[in-house]
């Protein structure tokens, strides 16, 4: 088991907006494909789900930017746990700039899902077992304040 999980990457052609920076969109893409491997890497790869017929869905994602990231810029997303139940994962993303500056996050909620009825389903046992041990080499998190964070304007005088 790799703790943290983290993948690298850099900024590509294609990613760029009319902005000249990351497209908005691109930054979802890269969380849910980093998820997409943390999964592989811990049990739920292609070929395990097409023989257990189960799959994750994401039901909830909120994201948060906060640097810019420009092309050939290279980066590094650290995957981490928040909670866990039998069928579901509370992921939060973290997008490093090189310099360890935090560019934007993500906090993910993915549900396991049986793929022949389509509704939700424990997780296998080696997936849980590896999202336990997983979630303990966690020790002294300190939680960002982003985490649950509510999207609104602050009124006059609120900070």
């Amino acid at each position: 088991m790799n703790y943290p999980f983290i993948i690298h990457k850099s900024v590509v052609s294609s990613q760029v907006d009319f902005n000249q920076h990351m497209h908005d969109a691109e930054y979802n893409s890269i969380f849910s494909e980093v998820i997409s491997e943390f999964n592989h890497y811990n049990g739920l790869s292609l070929k395990e789900r097409e023989a257990l017929n189960y799959t994750t869905f994401t039901v909830e994602e909120h994201t948060t930017y906060l640097k810019e990231l420009h092309f050939e810029e290279s980066f590094s997303v650290r995957v981490r746990i928040y909670d866990y139940d039998e069928k579901r994962v509370h992921f939060f993303l973290e997008l490093f700039k090189n310099d360890e500056t935090l560019a934007a996050t993500s906090e993910i909620m993915m549900m396991g899902i049986n793929r022949l009825t389509r509704r939700p389903a424990s997780f296998p046992a080696h997936y849980k077992s590896n999202i336990q041990i997983y979630y303990d080499s966690q020790y002294d998190q300190r939680w960002p304040k982003s985490l649950g964070h509510q999207i609104g304007i602050p009124k006059k005088g609120e900070a």
